[in-house]
């Protein structure tokens, strides 16, 4: 059995049963978000110091990751080092996958065009902008919307460092990416600044462009044949 194949359509059924809840149910993400909003103030503030690191030192950290896979990528061609050589479509993959998935789908895509305003700003939450579903085009925001997090979006490519791995070492990364996007939806969602669905279509969002990623490389022959579905 092709453990990867199933694991794609776990994945695939997951996704589409969430995203027609979450439309269908729209109440489910404001309800999300009254756990974390109470006597109007949010649990935390957004410049609270327990959110420094995260919500500071994530992006930095992400930027500090494609920073150097690109230079160890660009490394791999200088024939003094061979290892890298040897190591240059995984690498390559990485590289590829991280401005596909966190830059491009998420940052420059979803949340340029999403129109979708945060929690922080809906009338719900005694903002001025309305709130809208998760997937329902909006113009309530213009840039830098709620629909995905970024944060969640960046946390979750843990799991692309396990991704060509044998399958319990894959299985260990899709954990620890999970985990990871879980902790930041947390930290994102505490200080009213993403709803729930923001945060579980921000994997999804990682998990499908690594697909994407990987199909790519496979299609051009810059990957070895593998377990793919």
């Amino acid at each position: 059995m092709n453990s990867r194949a199933t694991e794609l359509r776990l994945a695939l059924g997951a996704f589409i049963l969430l995203a027609a809840a979450f439309v269908a149910m729209p109440g489910l993400d404001l309800a999300a978000s009254r756990l974390f909003f109470q006597d109007g103030k949010w649990l935390l503030e957004r410049d609270s110091a327990w959110l420094a690191l995260p919500y500071r030192g994530l992006p930095r950290l992400g930027q500090g990751v494609v920073l150097t896979l690109a230079i160890l990528w660009l490394l791999s061609f200088v024939g003094r080092f061979t290892g890298l050589r040897a190591r240059r479509a995984g690498v390559g993959f990485l590289l590829a996958a991280a401005l596909a998935g966190p830059v491009l789908v998420v940052d420059l895509g979803l949340k340029d065009h999403s129109g979708r305003a945060r929690p922080i700003n809906v009338g719900e939450f005694g903002g001025s902008a309305r709130f809208t579903p998760a997937f329902v085009p909006a113009n309530q925001c213009r840039k830098n919307c709620a629909f995905v997090s970024g944060h969640v979006a960046t946390a979750s490519f843990l799991m692309a460092f396990g991704w060509l791995a044998a399958p319990a070492v894959r299985r260990r990364w899709l954990l620890a990416g999970l985990g990871a996007g879980a902790v930041l939806a947390l930290a994102r969602m505490a200080p009213g600044g993403h709803f729930l669905s923001d945060a579980v279509f921000a994997w999804f969002a990682v998990y499908g462009s690594l697909w994407g990623t990987e199909w790519f490389f496979r299609r051009l022959g810059w990957l070895p044949p593998g377990d793919s579905p």
